[in-house]
């Protein structure tokens, strides 16, 4: 709920114009926070067309939906995620300055081709793909693939701009979506994403000028506020522009990377309950448990994930494996599918298409779903590393290289399954969520799944700078005890403690990494999307 501290009002010009109007300001603690009666009203659009419920409706009223990622939500990793249980998935961010480049027309061209394909018809295809009719996979999704629902999400910082890129896919997507949540330096540097934020009479513009002129609905994708007042604000005025749709990462715009932290699911029920569109709740999503809790702690109409996804694309299956399969060998126990029969059904739809996918996805989406497997067969990583898409060529003899590389970790799993080193048995409960793992984990590790398996992925915090003097100071005292103990090692000055071999000046070493992280992991933070 919003905060209880005084308010004082404020008048200020704003530099990006509203129709040239005079924006008025609220302080509310900290927060300045615009008066959203200074904003024009929402208008009419140009387009007859489905707006808030009734369009949410009209797509299926998706709840289990896949973010857009960068380089990896392109088209065969959006049938694989439909396949297992995605009700709605979005393209990438496309930057609409590039892919509007009147400068350059084949540089325009080459970029359109590369983020939204319209020329071979599979990209936006409301219709079975043809190429994918054969295609078989144990996921619980249609038996024929389209490309549908599909959200097309773009950046920008120029309403015309925007209006002129969306209007090249508007009739092969069914929302398009904009861009304000997006972290990271280039999008700074951009000045688009949630380096927006600052600027909400631009916001409105750019919301407003595709609500009033596609023939679409406009979405949006937000960050909240460190002032859940400003954020409950801040979706009011998306509303306001005429985002059908709002979707709320629960982190702010700082916390990303080894700061990234856990989202804030009370922010976005405090948004659920202030607006009058559907809303997603994105963030803390690991386990397919997750998203019924996300349900549950937000209100939200749908949860969206990113990294959840990709380490995991059957995350959102709605019914978890009752019987061992080959793409599910551990359920019911374990319901976390084959890394490798996940990845060849991947490159199954990739060599299939007729729309070439780029080979830094593919190579990206692969080193995620092995990542636990290539924490023990680390030799292999140089070899998907070197691995290539070749565009000169068809079907699977495009992607050669990326099927040897996981025909070779099959065999060594395969190997790894009966190795008696691996067969420890899974703690209890099975898998658990991320709210599981943090009590039930607070004396030991998180649940134990085999590195054959796909599963989320537990990226430890930035250590602080007290942390780190507490433990040098510590690790000074265990060193000079060794020393007096046992005197000072052979192997260049170092000496082992506790099992680990410590070289003074250069820290501490360990070769189990998954089991550091293991016991870390619920007491610090999974790096989510």
């Amino acid at each position: 709920m919003p905060e209880a501290v005084p308010t004082t009002t404020t008048t200020t010009t704003t530099a990006t114009a509203v129709s040239n109007a005079t924006t008025t300001f609220t302080e509310v603690g900290p927060a300045l926070i615009p008066d959203l009666d200074t904003f024009p009203p929402t208008g009419e659009p140009k387009h007859a067309k489905l707006a808030s419920w009734d369009f949410y409706r009209s797509i299926g009223s998706p709840q289990r939906v896949v973010a857009p990622m960068v380089d990896q939500s392109e088209l065969p990793w959006r049938i694989l995620s439909r396949r297992y249980g995605s009700d709605l998935v979005y393209t990438p961010m496309i930057n609409a300055k590039l892919f509007v480049d009147e400068n350059s027309k084949k540089k325009k061209v080459k970029y359109q081709e590369v983020n939204f394909n319209k020329e071979h018809g599979e990209e936006g295809s409301t219709d079975p793909i043809a190429a994918l009719l054969s295609s078989e996979g144990e996921g619980e999704g249609s038996s024929t693939d389209s490309d549908r629902p599909l959200f097309v999400q773009f950046c920008s910082n120029d309403p015309a701009t925007l209006l002129k890129a969306a209007q090249v896919v508007q009739d092969r997507c069914d929302a398009v979506d904009l861009n304000l949540g997006c972290p990271q330096h280039i999008a700074r540097r951009g000045h688009y994403g949630s380096y927006l934020m600052e600027d909400w009479p631009l916001i409105f513009n750019l919301i407003n000028t595709l609500h009033l002129n596609l023939k679409i609905p406009v979405t949006a994708k937000m960050r909240v506020y460190e002032s859940v007042s400003k954020t409950i604000a801040y979706a009011k005025l998306l509303e306001r522009a005429g985002a059908q749709i709002i979707t709320v990462h629960g982190r702010t715009r700082n916390m990303k990377g080894h700061h990234t932290g856990l989202a804030d699911w009370d922010k976005i029920r405090a948004v659920k309950e202030a607006v009058g569109v559907p809303v997603f709740a994105n963030g803390n999503v690991l386990y397919p448990q997750d998203f019924h809790e996300a349900l549950a702690a937000t209100g939200a109409d749908g949860v969206m994930s990113a990294e959840g996804n990709l380490y995991n694309p059957a995350i959102f299956m709605r019914a978890l494996p009752e019987v061992a399969s080959e793409m599910f060998p551990g359920a019911p126990g374990l319901p976390f599918p084959s890394i490798v029969r996940m990845a060849h059904e991947y490159l199954d739809i990739v060599s299939a298409l007729k729309t070439p996918t780029q080979s830094s996805a593919i190579k990206a989406h692969l080193f995620r779903l092995s990542r636990p497997a290539l924490e023990v067969h680390r030799d292999l990583r140089e070899r998907l590393g070197k691995s290539r898409f070749d565009g000169s060529t068809t079907g699977d003899q495009r992607i050669v290289t990326y099927r040897a590389f996981v025909k070779e970790l099959e065999k060594r799993l395969e190997k790894d399954v009966l190795d008696e080193r691996w067969s420890k048995q899974p703690d209890p409960p099975l898998a658990g969520s991320v709210s599981y793992l943090t009590e039930a984990g607070k004396g030991g590790r998180p649940v134990y799944v085999p590195h054959w398996l796909a599963q989320p992925y537990f990226r430890p915090p930035l250590v602080t700078d007290d942390q780190q003097g507490e433990e040098k100071r510590a690790r000074k005292e265990r060193v000079a005890e060794s020393k007096s103990a046992a005197g000072k090692g052979k192997d260049g000055g170092g000496v082992v403690v506790e099992g680990e071999k410590v070289v003074e000046g250069k820290g501490r070493g360990r070769s189990d990494s998954a089991e550091r992280g293991g016991e870390e992991a619920v007491e610090k933070r999974a790096k989510l999307e």
